[in-house]
């Protein structure tokens, strides 16, 4: 790793629940300690994760894009639709992210981060980011029980919506 990497403020705690999204620092920060920090791996894929859920995975070892969420697919309706890109941190390309939006509610993102070092360990961060200035989570006012060609139930529906939009009191 570069010099300016290695002098990162190395974070002592891993917040497993974040309402914004991390800065490219932070991100770095959890990555390059992971290794002193064994016990904020999480060994099993999570199921459908809350607004602001951060997990960090093994890639070699659990399957974290099966977490029961249905992700915007490409044009072909076979494949989810994601965009990727390398990120700097203090000027140095070390990161690589892959963000994904929800096929259901347009605000509710996964986004996905390894260090390009050591791609085998990778941040995921599932959020619904707020359209409206009072800062709530958004949920489109009509939802087509017909999404991606796919028939939805209001069961499978609400299974979906709960931890995206956290309407579990709500509900």
């Amino acid at each position: 790793l570069p010099d300016k990497l290695q002098a990162l403020p190395k974070p002592s705690a891993f917040p497993r629940v974040r309402h914004r999204w991390n800065t490219n620092e932070e991100i770095a920060g959890f990555l390059l300690c992971f290794d002193i920090h064994q016990q904020w791996l999480s060994t099993t894929p999570k199921l459908r994760p809350q607004s602001g859920s951060m997990i960090l995975y093994n890639r070699k070892k659990v399957k974290y894009r099966k977490d029961g969420y249905s992700w915007k697919k490409r044009k072909d309706g076979k494949t989810t639709r994601e965009d990727h890109m390398k990120l700097k941190v203090q000027g140095v390309e070390c990161l690589y992210g892959c963000y994904v939006h929800s096929s259901i509610v347009p605000t509710f993102h996964r986004r996905c981060y390894w260090l390009l070092q050591n791609p085998d360990i990778v941040l995921v961060h599932y959020l619904n980011v707020p359209t409206t200035e009072d800062s709530k989570p958004s949920i489109p006012p009509t939802i087509p029980l017909r999404i991606d060609s796919q028939e939805w139930t209001k069961d499978e529906l609400l299974k979906q919506l709960k931890p995206m939009c956290e309407l579990s009191s709500v509900l």
